[in-house]
Protein backbone atom coordinates (compact mmCIF):
# COMPACT_ATOMS: atom_id res chain seq x y z
CA UNK A 1 0.00 0.00 0.00
CA UNK A 2 1.46 3.33 -0.97
CA UNK A 3 1.08 6.41 1.18
CA UNK A 4 1.14 9.90 -0.24
CA UNK A 5 0.65 13.41 1.05
CA UNK A 6 -2.52 15.23 0.10
CA UNK A 7 -2.57 19.02 0.02
CA UNK A 8 -6.18 19.74 0.95
CA UNK A 9 -5.77 23.51 0.74
CA UNK A 10 -4.57 23.32 -2.83
CA UNK A 11 -7.29 20.79 -3.68
CA UNK A 12 -10.06 23.04 -2.36
CA UNK A 13 -8.56 26.05 -4.09
CA UNK A 14 -8.34 24.11 -7.38
CA UNK A 15 -11.90 22.87 -6.95
CA UNK A 16 -13.20 26.37 -6.34
CA UNK A 17 -11.31 27.78 -9.32
CA UNK A 18 -12.42 24.99 -11.65
CA UNK A 19 -15.95 24.84 -10.38
CA UNK A 20 -16.22 21.04 -10.23
CA UNK A 21 -15.21 17.81 -8.48
CA UNK A 22 -12.99 16.47 -11.30
CA UNK A 23 -10.01 18.66 -10.32
CA UNK A 24 -10.36 17.34 -6.78
CA UNK A 25 -9.78 13.76 -7.96
CA UNK A 26 -6.82 14.84 -10.10
CA UNK A 27 -5.11 16.71 -7.27
CA UNK A 28 -4.27 13.64 -5.14
CA UNK A 29 -2.94 11.88 -8.23
CA UNK A 30 -0.71 14.87 -9.05
CA UNK A 31 0.47 15.04 -5.44
CA UNK A 32 1.25 11.33 -5.51
CA UNK A 33 3.15 11.68 -8.79
CA UNK A 34 5.04 14.69 -7.45
CA UNK A 35 5.94 12.74 -4.31
CA UNK A 36 7.18 9.80 -6.41
CA UNK A 37 9.34 12.15 -8.51
CA UNK A 38 10.75 13.63 -5.33
CA UNK A 39 11.50 10.15 -3.95
CA UNK A 40 13.16 9.18 -7.23
CA UNK A 41 15.35 12.28 -7.13
CA UNK A 42 16.14 11.58 -3.49
CA UNK A 43 17.15 7.98 -4.26
CA UNK A 44 19.27 9.15 -7.19
CA UNK A 45 20.96 11.75 -4.98
CA UNK A 46 21.55 9.16 -2.28
CA UNK A 47 23.04 6.73 -4.81
CA UNK A 48 25.32 9.46 -6.17
CA UNK A 49 26.37 10.35 -2.63
CA UNK A 50 27.15 6.70 -1.83
CA UNK A 51 29.17 6.42 -5.05
CA UNK A 52 31.13 9.55 -4.09
CA UNK A 53 31.84 8.13 -0.62
CA UNK A 54 33.00 4.84 -2.14
CA UNK A 55 35.27 6.76 -4.52
CA UNK A 56 36.73 8.79 -1.64
CA UNK A 57 37.30 5.62 0.40
CA UNK A 58 39.14 4.08 -2.56
CA UNK A 59 41.28 7.23 -2.88
CA UNK A 60 42.11 7.13 0.83
CA UNK A 61 43.09 3.46 0.55
CA UNK A 62 45.36 4.28 -2.40
CA UNK A 63 47.01 7.14 -0.50
CA UNK A 64 47.57 4.87 2.50
CA UNK A 65 49.20 2.23 0.29
CA UNK A 66 51.43 4.86 -1.32
CA UNK A 67 52.41 6.21 2.10
CA UNK A 68 53.31 2.72 3.31
CA UNK A 69 55.50 2.24 0.24
CA UNK A 70 57.14 5.64 0.70
CA UNK A 71 57.75 5.00 4.41
CA UNK A 72 59.36 1.67 3.53
CA UNK A 73 61.68 3.40 1.03
CA UNK A 74 62.66 6.06 3.57
CA UNK A 75 63.39 3.39 6.19
CA UNK A 76 65.57 1.50 3.70
CA UNK A 77 67.51 4.69 2.93
CA UNK A 78 67.96 5.41 6.64
CA UNK A 79 69.22 1.85 7.20
CA UNK A 80 71.67 2.26 4.30
CA UNK A 81 72.95 5.57 5.67
CA UNK A 82 73.30 4.08 9.14
CA UNK A 83 75.39 1.19 7.75
CA UNK A 84 77.60 3.57 5.76
CA UNK A 85 78.14 5.80 8.79
CA UNK A 86 78.95 2.79 10.93
CA UNK A 87 81.60 1.67 8.40
CA UNK A 88 83.06 5.17 8.29
CA UNK A 89 83.27 5.29 12.07
CA UNK A 90 85.15 1.97 12.11
CA UNK A 91 87.55 3.26 9.46
CA UNK A 92 88.10 6.44 11.48
CA UNK A 93 88.59 4.43 14.69
CA UNK A 94 91.16 2.19 12.96
CA UNK A 95 92.95 5.30 11.69
CA UNK A 96 93.02 6.83 15.17
CA UNK A 97 94.38 3.59 16.64
CA UNK A 98 97.01 3.45 13.87
CA UNK A 99 98.06 7.07 14.45
CA UNK A 100 98.21 6.49 18.21
CA UNK A 101 100.44 3.41 17.73
CA UNK A 102 102.70 5.35 15.36
CA UNK A 103 102.97 8.29 17.80
CA UNK A 104 103.77 5.95 20.68
CA UNK A 105 106.56 4.32 18.63
CA UNK A 106 107.95 7.69 17.55
CA UNK A 107 107.86 9.20 20.99
CA UNK A 108 108.67 6.12 22.91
Amino acid sequence: MSVFAFDTHRAVKTLCEAGGAEPLTESPRRDHQRQRRHQSRHHASEAAFRADVAHINADVANVRAELKTDIGLVRAKIDDLEARLYRQLWIMAAGIVGLTVALVKLLG
